[in-house]
C-alpha cells in the first residue's frame, strides 16, 4: 500500500511540474490589469491638478483670451504656464513608490475575495521533506486544489479616491469651462488654439523680386515681367534675351540665386539687403529663384531660336523696256535688317556656291531698301543697268537677306541676259561691241579694242566728224595702249558707252542722272519707311531735279537738229497722250500728298510710273502752250508718211511682225524658265522626303511609297501636258517665222542669217520640250531670242541703206520694241492720265479715295490724343497709325 501511495504521489508530482498555473495567459492578463489599476489609483489623484490646469489653458485659448497680447509678453506667459505645469507634475510624483508584481497579485486576490491566497500558494515551494514521497504527494495535492481556485480570480475597477480628496467637486469646474469654451469657439477652434501657442510676432519682410526678361531690341517684343505668384507659368522668350532686375531681402544671410536648369547665377549686392542681376538667356527649360535657402519662384522657359532669314525670287527676272525688273520675297522671324542684290558674270560661279565676298571685285552689289523691323517683305528692283559693262551679257543673280544677328539667307542662283540698249547707229553698235569684248577679257582683247577704236577714228564720216567723238576715241585708244590697270579698263568702258550714246543721239545729261537719282532715293526712303522730314527733303530734291531737267529739255529744243530728231519721234504719238510739265507737276504733288498721309505703297507705285514716263518723255514732252505746235508737227509727219512709197509700208509691216515674233519668243522663254524652277524645287522636296525618319513599320512605309507613287504619276502627267502645249506653241511660232522668211526672200529684200539661226534654235527648243527638259529648251529659246533681236537690227540697217524714206520705219521699230501688253509708249494703260494711275494689277486711289484716307488719318490722330481712353484702345490706335 505504501508502494502504491508512493507511485501515485510520484505521478501527481510529474503532472504538476511542467507548467506553473500563474504563467497562463489569462492569469497574466489579470495580474497586469491589477497592476494598471494600482498605477491609476496612484497617479490620478496626483495628476488632477495638472489636468485641470491644462483644461483651463485650453478653455482660455478657445475663448481667444491670448489675442492682442504683446508677442514678447505672450512668450513670457507661455514659459510661466509651462513652468507651473511642470511643477504640478513633478511635486506630486516626487518620492512616489511604484507597485511591483507582488502588489498586483495581492490586489487581484483581495478584489476576488478568495481566501488563503491561491496565487501565492501555487507559486510557493515545499520548504522541507522534499525526499519524502508522502510529503511530495500531499504538496502536489495542495497546489492542485489552489490552482483550481485561480479560476475564481476577478479584477475590479480602480478606486483612486479623488472624490474623497475633493469633497466640493471643484475638479468639474475646469471641465465645464472647457466644454463651454469649445462650444463658443465654433469653427475657429484650430485658429484660436494655434494663436494661443504661437506669439503674434510680425512676419519677416517677404522677399521682394522685381525681375523681367527683356527680348533683344530688334525683335520688337515687349519685356516679360516675372511674378512670383505665377508658378510654372510658361515663358516664351527669344534667344539672347536679357534677364535683369532687383531683389530685396533684408533677412537673407546669403545673396539670392537665379538658376536655369540647375545652373545658378548669384545676384550681386548693391546695398544692404538689395541685390541686382543681369544675365543673358541662351537656352534652358526651367527658371528658378532661390532666396533664404528656399525656392521663391519657378517658371517654365521656352527659348525661341532666331532662325536665319529666307529670300527668293517671286517671279522670273523680267525686262521693262531697258530696265531690269527683279521681284522678290523675303521673311524672317524677328525682322530683316538688310537685303542685297549680287550680280556677276555668268561662268564665274560654280553651281549654287555663294558669290564672292567683299574682296572680290567682279561682283556688282546693290543694297535694297528695307523697312525697319520688316518680318515679311515683297518688293521689286527696277533699274536701268544698260550703262553697265555687263549689259548684253549673261549674268548670274542672287539675293541675300540679313537679320539682326548677322545671319544670312540666300536665294537660288538665277541666270539671265542683262538687257542692253538697242542702238540703231552702226558706229554706236560697233563701239558697244568693243566694250563687250573689253568686258569679257580685259587683258586678251585690250590691244584689239584699242585698234578697233583707231579704225573707227580713221573714218570720220561714220561718226559725222564729231570732234568730241574723235577726241574720245583717241584718248581711249591711248589709255589702253599705255596702261593695263583695272581703272583704265573701267574708264574706257564708260568712255565707249558715252560715245555710243552721243552717236545715238541719246546722251544722258547730268540733269537726267540727277533726276533718276532723286527718284530712286525717294523710292528707297519710302520703302524703308523713313521719317517725314527726310521724305519731305527728298520730295523737294525731286522737284528741283525735275525743274532742272525741264529747263535742260527746253534748251535742247533750241538746237534745230535736236528739235528735228525729237519731233520726228513725237509725230508718231497721240497728242492726247503727250506729257506736259503740268502732268509731271501734278504727279509730283500726288506723290508728296500720299507720302505725307502715310500711303507709302501708293507713293511707291506712282514713283514707278514716273520712271516709266521719264524713260520716253524726251521725244514727246510738251511744255504748256506747246501742244498746238506739237499737233501741227504731227500733222506734217502724217503728210510725210502718206508720201512714202509702198516699199516703206511693207518694211514697217515686216518689222512689226518680227517684233511680235520676238515678244512671243520672250514669253515662251519665261514659261520654260518657270517650269525649270518648279521642277528643281520639286526635286529638292523629293530629296528631303527621302531622308530617313526612323523605323515606322512596314505598313506605314508601304502606304508612304504608294502615296509618293501617286504623286509622282500626277506630276509626270502634269509635266507631260505642259510640255506638249508649250512645244505646240513653239512649233507654231517657228512655222510663222519660216513663212515670214519665205515672204522676205520673195520680196527680194534679203534674209539676214540671224533669222535662219533663230529658226534652227526654235527647232532645238521643240526637241528639248519633247524630251521634257525645260532647261535645254530655255537655253535654245534664249539663243533664238538673241538671233531674232539681231535680225531686227540687221533688217533695220538694210532699210536704212535703201534710202532716207525709211527713217521713220526705223524709229517705229524702236517704238515697237518699247511697247508691251497693250500699253502706250510711257508704259501707261490706254486711259488718259486722270483720276487714277494703274500699275500692273494695282490701282492707285483716285482723289475721292485720298480725301477719305486723309479724313480717316486725321480721326485716328485725334483719338490718339485722348488720353482718357483705355490703354488697349490707345495701343490699337498707335498700331493703326504706324500701319497707316
Amino acid at each position: 500500500m505504501a508502494a502504491a501511495l508512493d507511485g501515485a504521489a510520484e505521478g501527481k508530482l510529474m503532472d504538476a511540474t511542467p507548467t506553473t498555473p500563474t504563467e497562463t495567459a489569462p492569469l497574466r492578463r489579470r495580474i497586469g490589469v491589477a497592476w494598471a489599476g494600482l498605477i491609476w489609483e496612484l497617479l490620478w489623484p496626483r495628476l488632477v491638478p495638472v489636468v485641470a490646469f491644462a483644461a483651463l489653458f485650453v478653455a482660455a485659448a478657445h475663448l481667444d483670451l491670448f489675442s492682442g497680447i504683446v508677442p514678447w509678453v505672450h512668450v513670457g506667459l507661455l514659459v510661466a504656464l509651462l513652468a507651473v505645469a511642470a511643477l504640478l507634475v513633478w511635486l506630486p510624483l516626487r518620492g512616489i513608490a511604484w507597485p511591483d508584481r507582488g502588489a498586483a497579485i495581492r490586489r487581484l486576490e483581495r478584489d476576488s475575495d478568495v481566501p488563503h491566497r491561491p496565487l501565492v500558494a501555487v507559486e510557493d515551494s515545499l520548504a522541507g521533506g522534499t525526499a519524502d514521497a508522502m510529503s511530495q504527494a500531499l504538496w502536489a495535492a495542495h497546489r492542485q486544489r489552489e490552482a483550481e481556485r485561480l479560476a475564481l480570480l476577478r479584477n475590479k475597477a480602480p478606486r483612486p479616491g479623488v472624490a474623497r480628496l475633493d469633497r466640493w467637486a471643484l475638479r468639474l469646474a475646469p471641465a465645464l469651462a472647457l466644454v463651454v469654451a469649445i462650444a463658443w469657439a465654433g469653427g475657429f477652434r484650430p485658429d484660436r488654439m494655434a494663436a494661443a501657442v504661437t506669439p503674434a510676432f510680425p512676419p519677416p519682410p517677404p522677399v521682394v523680386a522685381n525681375l523681367w526678361i527683356a527680348p533683344p531690341a530688334y525683335t520688337g517684343r515687349a519685356p516679360v515681367y516675372l511674378d512670383l505668384a505665377d508658378r510654372d507659368k510658361l515663358l516664351r522668350v527669344p534667344v539672347g534675351s536679357k534677364i535683369a532686375g532687383f531683389v530685396d531681402d533684408v533677412r537673407g544671410r546669403e545673396p539670392p540665386q537665379l538658376t536655369i536648369d540647375g545652373k545658378g547665377t548669384v545676384f550681386a549686392p548693391v546695398a544692404k539687403g538689395k541685390y541686382q542681376l543681369d544675365t543673358v538667356v541662351t537656352e534652358g527649360k526651367r527658371l528658378t529663384l532661390f532666396a533664404r535657402g528656399v525656392e521663391q519662384g519657378a517658371w517654365k522657359l521656352h527659348v525661341v531660336p532666331d532662325l536665319a532669314p529666307t529670300i527668293d525670287f517671286s517671279r522670273a527676272i523680267g525686262v521693262d523696256r531697258w530696265s531690269t525688273k527683279i521681284e522678290y520675297i523675303a521673311g524672317d522671324d524677328f525682322g530683316i535688317t538688310a537685303v542685297q542684290l549680287q550680280i556677276r558674270l555668268h561662268g564665274s560661279v560654280l553651281g549654287d556656291e555663294v558669290l564672292a565676298q567683299d574682296d572680290e571685285p567682279e561682283v556688282l552689289r546693290i543694297d535694297l531698301p528695307v523697312a525697319p523691323g520688316a518680318k515679311k517683305l515683297a518688293d521689286s528692283f527696277v533699274r536701268d543697268l544698260t550703262a553697265h559693262p555687263w549689259a548684253g551679257l549673261k549674268v548670274t543673280v542672287m539675293l541675300f537677306a540679313t537679320d539682326a544677328l548677322d545671319q544670312k539667307g540666300r536665294s537660288a542662283v538665277e541666270t539671265f541676259l542683262l538687257p542692253e540698249r538697242v542702238f540703231n547707229d552702226p558706229t554706236a553698235r560697233a563701239l558697244i561691241q568693243l566694250r563687250k569684248a573689253l568686258t569679257r577679257d580685259p587683258l586678251g582683247f585690250r590691244a584689239d579694242v584699242a585698234q578697233g577704236m583707231r579704225m573707227v577714228m580713221a573714218r570720220p564720216e561714220s561718226y559725222r566728224a564729231d570732234p568730241v567723238v574723235q577726241l574720245g576715241l583717241r584718248i581711249g585708244a591711248t589709255r589702253l595702249a599705255t596702261s593695263k590697270t583695272k581703272d583704265t579698263t573701267t574708264e574706257t568702258q564708260k568712255l565707249l558707252w558715252d560715245l555710243a550714246m552721243r552717236l545715238e543721239g541719246g546722251a544722258v545729261t547730268d540733269a537726267e542722272r540727277a533726276l533718276e537719282q532723286a527718284r530712286q532715293e525717294l523710292r528707297d526712303a519710302v520703302q524703308r519707311q523713313a521719317g517725314d522730314e527726310e521724305i519731305e527733303r527728298l520730295i523737294q530734291q525731286l522737284y528741283d531735279a525735275m525743274a532742272r531737267w525741264q529747263r535742260e529739255m527746253a534748251e535742247r529744243m533750241q538746237d534745230p537738229e535736236e528739235r528735228r530728231r525729237m519731233m520726228e519721234q513725237a509725230e508718231k504719238m497721240d497728242p492726247d497722250q503727250a506729257v506736259t510739265g503740268d502732268d509731271l507737276q501734278k504727279m509730283l504733288d500726288r506723290i508728296r500728298e500720299m507720302a505725307k498721309n502715310g500711303q507709302r505703297e501708293e507713293a511707291k507705285r506712282l514713283l514707278e510710273e514716273l520712271r516709266k514716263m521719264m524713260e520716253n518723255a524726251q521725244p514727246m514732252l510738251a511744255q504748256p502752250g506747246q501742244q498746238r505746235g506739237q499737233q501741227q508737227g504731227q500733222q506734217q509727219g502724217q503728210q510725210r508718211g502718206q508720201q512714202q512709197g509702198q516699199q516703206g509700208q511693207q518694211g514697217r509691216e515686216m518689222m512689226n511682225q518680227l517684233d511680235r515674233f520676238a515678244r512671243r519668243q520672250n514669253q515662251l522663254l519665261g514659261e520654260s524658265e518657270r517650269e525649270g524652277r518648279q521642277q528643281q524645287q520639286q526635286g529638292r522636296q523629293g530629296q528631303q522626303g527621302q531622308q530617313p525618319r526612323g523605323q515606322q513599320g512596314q505598313q506605314g512605309q508601304q502606304g508612304q511609297q504608294g502615296q509618293q507613287g501617286q504623286q509622282g504619276q500626277g506630276q509626270q502627267h502634269s509635266q507631260g501636258q505642259w510640255g506638249d502645249q508649250l512645244r505646240n506653241q513653239q512649233e507654231s511660232l517657228r512655222r510663222q517665222l519660216g513663212e515670214f522668211m519665205r515672204r522676205l526672200d520673195e520680196n527680194g529684200q534679203g534674209m539676214p542669217d540671224s533669222l535662219g539661226r533663230a529658226e534652227r534654235n526654235m527647232r532645238e527648243a521643240e526637241e528639248a520640250l519633247r524630251r521634257g527638259d525645260p532647261r535645254d529648251a530655255s537655253r535654245a529659246q534664249r539663243r533664238a531670242l538673241d538671233n531674232l533681236q539681231q535680225g531686227m537690227g540687221d533688217l533695220a540697217e538694210q532699210m536704212r541703206q535703201r534710202g532716207p524714206g525709211n527713217g521713220q520705219d526705223i524709229a517705229e521699230i524702236e517704238e515697237n520694241q518699247r511697247r508691251a501688253d497693250d500699253r502706250d509708249p510711257l508704259g501707261r494703260s490706254d486711259g488718259n492720265f486722270g483720276d487714277a494711275v494703274e500699275s500692273g494689277q494695282e490701282k492707285v486711289p483716285a482723289e475721292i479715295d485720298r480725301q477719305k484716307s486723309r479724313e480717316i488719318l486725321d480721326e485716328l490722330r485725334r483719338r490718339a490724343g485722348e488720353q482718357d481712353r483705355p490703354k488697349h484702345e490707345l495701343d490699337y490706335i498707335d498700331r493703326l497709325l504706324r500701319t497707316y
